[in-house]
């Protein structure tokens, strides 16, 4: 090789290196915008569904409290009332605890608002997917029971049997099972495999770990 065409060949190859700088940092930014986007749409969400679950809670707890006291003022005999008492305990309960699950939620998304911190966004990612096991666990746990008791306190008045009334609790409890699993498998789980390939892109991109803590993404 001539002394010419080595200098050509050394030009090239010094070129390359700010291009690559230059891809490796629209990458970067492009992946920070995507993550940055779809962290904000689960932080809406998630605060949209923590006022309605809010509202909802209360008015559970406010109804359950109201038949007691309704039922009080008709007469009902104490020992009919204290036996409400359990069933009423229950739906307090589910209500109190639908609601922390609406605010835990919230919380997890908002604990961290720094899509470009790839270790806060591993932990918020990992700090669901605990949420979401324990909570369906929870639910499928106590669904069954609160549904009964919402039929023995305000429909008591219904000729059902126990089996039909344990078998609707079932049937509700499988219903909005799958319906949680649904809703949260398209909204939520769809944005959370978005923002893990998302990671995963990124270390494969040489030098982007690197570059990332110093980087500052583009408007």
């Amino acid at each position: 090789m001539d002394l010419d065409e080595f200098k050509k060949r050394w030009g090239a190859t010094q070129k390359e290196g700010p291009d690559q700088q230059g891809h490796t940092r629209e990458a970067i930014d492009r992946i920070i915008k995507g993550n940055t986007y779809s962290l904000g749409e689960l932080r809406e969400k998630s605060a949209f569904w923590n006022r309605i679950g809010g509202w909802n809670s209360a008015l559970m707890v406010l109804l359950a409290v109201g038949f007691l006291v309704w039922q009080y003022h008709r007469g009902m005999a104490g020992a009919a009332l204290a036996g409400k008492l359990p069933l009423v305990a229950v739906l307090i309960g589910f209500a109190l605890f639908s609601s922390w699950t609406y605010r835990r939620q919230e919380e997890i998304f908002t604990e961290n608002t720094d899509a470009s911190s790839t270790e806060a966004l591993r932990r918020t990612l990992s700090e669901f997917r605990r949420y979401y096991r324990f909570t369906n666990t929870v639910f499928l746990i106590i669904s069954p029971v609160a549904f009964y008791a919402m039929f023995a306190v305000f429909l008591d008045r219904l000729v059902l049997s126990l089996g039909a009334v344990v078998l609707a609790s079932a049937a509700l409890t499988g219903f909005s099972f799958l319906l949680r699993y649904w809703y949260y498998r398209a909204i939520y789980f769809r944005r959370i495999k978005a923002m893990e390939a998302n990671l995963r892109e990124l270390e494969d991109i040489p030098g982007a770990m690197e570059t990332l803590g110093s980087h500052t993404p583009a408007k």
